[in-house]
């Protein structure tokens, strides 16, 4: 007598739809961590892009950037909640430790990503950090009051959509 054999290998129907499945839902799960970690990257470069402006400021007023060598002009960032999405940097030009709008230079408005925006600082006011020079002697100022330390928040817009 002939025995035929069947030829067990390969995948049936169901094992085929099982591994269909199982790659769809680890696909998906890899697309959604890798668009959380895009937006936490967004916020770690706006962070990281407040922090070089402080320091460029504090650099400028060491150097005595764009001045003539007998004048030394403060430099500082400037914050403000009425404008959540920017920031400026800017040379105080008439010496208050504090950004005066129409009397300090405006060197550059730096505008955060879409999805950052300033959502707080120390004070009650908006917030001017100066440097002036020799040392540099910092000024945190918000309002009236000037402190000797202080913080800047920035969120990240969680309504905001990645595409």
């Amino acid at each position: 007598m002939i025995k035929i054999k069947k030829n067990q290998a390969g995948f049936t129907l169901v094992e085929m739809m099982v591994m269909l499945v199982i790659f769809a839902v680890i696909f998906t799960l890899s697309l959604v961590n890798y668009r959380k970690g895009e937006r936490l990257e967004v916020f770690r470069l706006a962070t990281s892009g407040v922090a070089s402006a402080i320091r460029q400021a504090q650099t400028s007023a060491l150097t005595g950037f764009g001045s003539e060598a007998d004048l030394s002009p403060a430099y500082g960032v400037y914050f403000d909640l009425a404008a959540p999405d920017q920031y400026l940097f800017f040379k105080d030009d008439d010496n208050n430790q504090a950004y005066s709008a129409g009397l300090d230079e405006v060197i550059e408005t730096v505008f955060l990503p879409a999805e950052i925006e300033l959502s707080g600082y120390t004070g009650d006011g908006p917030v001017s950090i100066v440097f002036i020079p020799p040392k540099p002697t910092t000024y945190f100022t918000s309002g009236l009051a000037t402190f000797q330390s202080g913080e800047i928040t920035l969120r990240l817009d969680k309504n905001y959509e990645f595409f």
